[in-house]
């Protein structure tokens, strides 16, 4: 008997959940308006302007075994449109083949997808039609491709249900945690979930000083705080240094985690935010999760 891979944690090792599927949902074709006539969670839909559709899937495979399923629209002429409207929950709706024109374009793919011929078919009963074939160059390979989880989630900022890695410039990156939403806001990135919150920046000495030099001056005013409360990790590439004060906020207690972790010319600046005491773990992991690429 043999068991399936378990996906590890780079920095730590430990098991990282990979679900099998991720749904996204796309409320409207692409130009509709929200109304009484547009409902999102509608399987068929008639625009007040003529074009009809029906909700259909559209997969993509993704690294680590997950599928991202796009829950989007297929335009369809009048007569497939009856056609399917008339079979749905009834028998001849599994089987029923539908060719018809993508009615959305997707993030995070630049190419223009709306209108692209397609060809789906109802696997189940209990589905929508599934987006099985087209024609179209970029919607082909998406069907067809196994794309890279951590680029293709990490253009969306929501929650997601696995932790991905972040590429927070072209060469650092940091782990963004299951259920961590992101954001960009003036060269920062945030990850943040209630109780928890990540800034990340990455610095640039133009001076090219040795490691030690550029932490010396990226700690120019920070606080003195004891030995035990300080973290020095040197390496030959570089040199990691966090320390972490507790503060009072809004009348709540909170622990201020502050790091960097240095090379020559450049430095990942992370603080980590948080209430719980027993997070002190997750600050330490989100630190040994920073990577420098080439």
């Amino acid at each position: 008997m043999t068991t399936p891979p378990v996906e590890q944690c780079a920095c730590c090792g430990a098991a990282i959940n990979s679900p099998g599927r991720i749904d996204l949902t796309v409320p409207l074709p692409d130009g509709a308006v929200a109304s009484k006539e547009t409902n999102p969670n509608a399987a068929f839909l008639r625009l007040e302007a003529g074009p009809t559709f029906v909700r259909c899937l559209l997969p993509v495979m993704l690294t680590g075994g997950t599928t991202l399923m796009y829950m989007t629209w297929l335009e369809l002429r009048e007569e497939d449109f009856q056609r399917a409207f008339a079979a749905w929950r009834d028998s001849t709706w599994d089987g029923l083949v539908l060719h018809g024109a993508l009615g959305n374009d997707l993030k995070p793919w630049t190419a223009t997808l709306r209108g692209a011929e397609v060809m789906a078919s109802v696997r189940a009963m209990d589905e929508p039609p599934t987006i099985v074939n087209s024609d179209h160059p970029m919607l082909h390979r998406m069907l067809t491709e196994t794309w890279d989880r951590d680029v293709v989630l990490n253009w969306f900022p929501d929650p997601l249900p696995v932790a991905i890695r972040a590429r927070v410039s072209r060469h650092w990156s940091v782990e963004r945690g299951e259920g961590t939403a992101a954001g960009l806001n003036d060269g920062t990135w945030r990850f943040g979930k209630p109780g928890r919150s990540v800034f990340v920046d990455v610095l640039t000495d133009k001076e090219r000083r040795s490691p030690a030099e550029f932490l010396r001056d990226l700690l120019k005013g920070a606080p003195d705080v004891p030995k035990e409360q300080t973290l020095i990790t040197p390496t030959a590439d570089d040199i990691t240094h966090a320390f972490w004060v507790d503060t009072v906020v809004d009348g709540r207690p909170q622990r201020d985690f502050y790091a960097h972790v240095v090379r020559e010319g450049t430095a990942l600046s992370l603080g980590a935010f948080f209430t719980d005491p027993d997070d002190q773990k997750w600050a330490l992991h989100m630190l040994r999760s920073v990577s420098h690429h080439g």
